[in-house]
């Protein structure tokens, strides 16, 4: 049956592929409908697909969905922040995907609206934790953004700073929109990291002849995929080439990434994200990692933990590294202490 793109359920069939001057379909037929096919008919502007016929549990599905968005057109509904600012991003983002340049002054103002006057660590795990599957790269942006201010507040840097952290964030992945259209070209799968290894570098030049845009703001764009030790793109610097606001906000990036879900593999934990991280000062600026560390998790006396060596131990000692108490553990009935300051090759595996 033929129905409208908007009365799409999670789960429906298609019974015809859909073409938009390709090839190959952008959806083809027998397709489970994911948020992707959902997000993908939404870029190419399909208005209509034919569906295979629906079961019982399909149809009270769809049956919600309707009732859900007549209740949303009926009720005006408090939305929270980061939801709005979400959502708000997200129509941006899309139109990205369909080809239309980033309107810069109504981001700016989107950005100067809805960016915290401040921000606190407990309101962002709770929120951008939660396993979000539709649009994770629009999730992400303001997930970034969220980090960044966040580590842009606890060392001191003004508010000018902060705006220009989050106007970064916004438009870091608009030369990744862009590249959408490539996916279903036949090069795509042979080029495409190195097609995806381009889109900082695109989102540079988008913004290039844009005088609103600061020059801070463009090589946070252009630097947030570099690593300290030149192993990133899409220019490969590295060391004293990377400016101190770049190193924050690659902080904020990774973070934001690993611990979000992705469709090729579910998030790291926060902890897991961290320890990445500090592991490899070589990449990471070390500061700032620790910093955004110290913000979410607390290792205070009594609590028990798991050490790298396989050992469970207990915080005996706090130390000025919070991540580096003095512990005890167990060893065949002898209690044993150890300062994680002096013993470096052993690390918190997990805070139990």
């Amino acid at each position: 049956m033929k129905i409208k793109s908007e009365h799409l359920v999670i789960g429906d069939k298609l019974s015809s592929p859909v073409f938009l001057h390709t090839k190959n379909p952008i959806v083809d037929s027998g397709k489970k409908v994911t948020f992707d096919e959902l997000r993908r008919l939404q870029r190419f502007l399909i208005k209509e697909v034919e569906i295979e016929p629906r079961g019982k549990e399909l149809e009270e599905a769809a049956r919600k969905q309707l009732e859900a968005k007549d209740a949303l057109l009926s009720e005006p509904i408090e939305v929270d922040r980061f939801g709005a600012f979400i959502a708000s991003y997200d129509k941006a983002f899309t139109s990205w995907e369909q080809g239309m340049p980033p309107n810069i002054y109504e981001a700016i103002d989107l950005i100067n609206r809805s960016a915290p006057d401040r921000i606190a660590p407990d309101e962002i795990l709770p929120y951008f934790l939660e396993k979000g599957t539709e649009a994770y790269t629009v999730r992400h942006a303001i997930y970034r953004g969220a980090l960044a201010q966040l580590l842009a507040e606890r060392t001191g840097k003004d508010r000018r700073m902060v705006l220009d952290l989050w106007t970064a964030s916004y438009f870091a992945d608009c030369g990744l929109a862009r590249l959408m259209e490539w996916r279903h070209s036949k090069r795509y799968e042979a080029m495409k990291q190195e097609i995806f290894h381009r889109h900082p570098a695109m989102a540079f030049q988008l913004l290039q002849k844009e005088t609103i845009i600061s020059d801070t703001v463009r090589r946070l764009i252009v630097q947030h995929h570099e690593r300290l030790d030149g192993s990133g793109y899409p220019l490969k610097v590295n060391g004293d080439k990377i400016t101190d606001h770049a190193r924050l906000f690659i902080v904020a990036d990774v973070f934001a990434a690993m611990t979000s879900w992705r469709p090729y593999r579910e998030a790291h934990s926060p902890w897991e994200a961290y320890r990445f991280m500090k592991a490899r000062p070589h990449q990471f600026d070390e500061t700032y990692t620790t910093l955004l560390g110290a913000q979410f998790f607390e290792i205070k006396q009594g609590d028990r933990i798991l050490l790298s060596d396989g050992k469970i131990g207990q915080v005996v000692e706090e130390t000025n590294e919070f991540d580096r108490p003095v512990v005890s553990y167990d060893h065949f009935g002898q209690t044993m202490t150890i300062n994680l300051k002096e013993k470096r090759q052993t690390e918190i595996m997990q805070i139990l």
